[in-house]
């Protein structure tokens, strides 16, 4: 169980399944300008000869859609991109942003229905709200409704073959097993009625209600991840579609850039600390894995999974159990309790890796956490005071209250442990010929963590630096 290794070499080297499958092929996505979605565009820009790809996006602030293509485009990793391809200026013309609003019961214009429909072979759902203590109404929201809303306007496409629904490991993390099923015991009856009855109260009233709503659900987000599994289930189930579930998703090992990332959500923000030469105490359990994967390693699993829902002989109409892939393993986590020493393997100098490697501690006690958190806000408010007197920006608190509002609402997830069935997910790497697996790596049981944290505390630090350029 969970193993990839114990899986049989594929003898049918000449032939790429994969390839063949989107090769010529028009893909819409969902949650483009997203950190996976950025890597998923790039992927297939890079590595397959797709037709098209429409993004469905929706405008943001001053920028309309076409200039927030055109700034995921300014990110480095698309250098690699633009560097190797002859034509650079056809190859992103076969990124078509759509003008989407989800709050539409048609998210795009009947102009752009006309474009989409007939075209679309295969859809990537990867909008969500990532935010763990989200009022319940809007997780449902972006997390349900927008995937409903897109899943009608996929019933409607007859050339579709293939829809994968980005999920999350921690769907079902109210059990100790985490298996490749969707368990539909939601309270009150599910989403809907839950929406419903929101509807007829106060604030105060919804802030009591919530706890009886989540049960044993940490937040919103994990709550409404597992709505919309259901959701699909019982709406859904005879269109080509599959769940992927991705855990914790880290920056990216090889490829387009190793070590990029774009955002401080989860571990990342976490080990910004170790880059200040400041003491962090995080609560966990140390000896607990984290199920980690980097993103380019999601990515490909992502494009492998989309390519194997197509072959699925079930006759047209026929009720389905829509399948699930579990994308984690037991067999070769990061523990808590190594994440500081490994980031810290990444830092410039000798003194900084040994240091570096004692920055951060875990614990599972509350008091002991309590008093670091005081510790941690006054060594910041003193470096504010400093900077002030200097002419300096003071962002030390602001950052701080950042990292640790992160890190409490993550901590769920270091403070217990789960097991891991992956069956369908072994299935595809084991089906999948030489060719692709050179060219979609997913084997986490074959990943070097201690090559993978060579460059990643430099990807953080890029990263806060390109935020600073802009912000500055």
């Amino acid at each position: 169980m969970g193993d990839f290794r114990t899986l049989p070499i594929n003898s049918l080297e000449g032939r790429s399944d994969v390839s063949d499958f989107y090769r010529n092929s028009v893909v819409l996505i969902t949650g483009g300008s997203g950190f996976i979605g950025k890597v998923l565009i790039e992927k297939l820009l890079r590595c397959f000869e797709v037709r098209k790809i429409y993004l469905l996006m929706r405008k943001k602030g001053n920028d309309s859609v076409e200039d927030r293509m055109r700034k995921i485009f300014q990110e480095p990793i698309f250098n690699s991109v633009k560097q190797n391809h002859r034509n650079i200026c056809a190859l992103f013309s076969k990124v078509i942003p759509i003008d989407t609003d989800f709050d539409q019961d048609q998210p795009v214009s009947e102009k752009d229905q006309q474009l989409l429909l007939p075209e679309v072979n295969i859809v990537f759902n990867v909008l969500a709200s990532v935010k763990f203590n989200e009022q319940i109404e809007s997780a449902l929201f972006t997390n349900v409704i927008c995937s409903r809303t897109l899943f009608e306007l996929a019933s409607q496409m007859p050339n579709l073959k293939s829809i994968v629904h980005v999920s999350t490991f921690y769907s079902n993390c109210d059990r100790p097993c985490i298996e490749e099923v969707i368990h539909q015991d939601i309270p009150f009856g599910g989403y809907e009625n839950i929406l419903n009855i929101f509807e007829q109260l106060n604030d105060s009233e919804k802030d009591q209600l919530t706890p009886m709503i989540l049960r044993k659900m940490p937040n919103s987000y994990t709550f409404s991840k597992k709505c919309a599994e259901i959701m699909i289930q019982k709406k859904y189930n005879e269109l080509p579609v599959a769940i992927f579930r991705p855990p914790v998703v880290l920056s990216a090992y090889r490829e387009p850039i190793p070590g990029w990332i774009d955002n401080f959500n989860g571990v990342a923000g976490m080990c910004i600390p170790i880059l200040r030469k400041k003491f962090y105490c995080a609560r966990s359990l140390p000896g607990n894995p984290s199920h980690s994967v980097p993103v380019d390693f999601c990515v490909a699993a992502m494009i492998a999974v989309g390519a194997e829902i197509r072959k699925e002989t079930e006759l047209p109409g026929q009720s389905r159990s829509v399948p699930v892939y579990n994308y984690a393993t037991d067999r070769n986590n990061v523990l808590w309790e190594e994440y500081s020493k490994l980031a810290a393997s990444g830092l410039d100098t000798r003194v900084g890796r040994f240091l570096g490697q004692y920055t951060i501690i875990n614990t599972n006690s509350s008091i002991f956490r309590q008093i670091f958190v005081w510790l941690f806000l006054l060594q910041a408010l003193v470096a504010d005071l400093i900077s002030g007197f200097t002419g300096k920006k003071q962002r030390n608190l602001s950052l701080a209250k950042r990292v640790l509002a992160l890190e409490e609402a993550a901590c769920y997830f270091g403070l217990n442990r789960w097991t891991v069935r992956n069956d369908n997910m072994r299935r595809v790497w084991e089906q999948m010929s030489d060719r692709d697996r050179k060219a979609l790596d997913f084997n986490i049981d074959r990943l070097d963590w201690r090559d993978y944290f060579k460059t990643y505390i430099g990807g953080v630090r890029d990263a806060l630096t390109r935020r600073k350029l802009r912000k500055d």
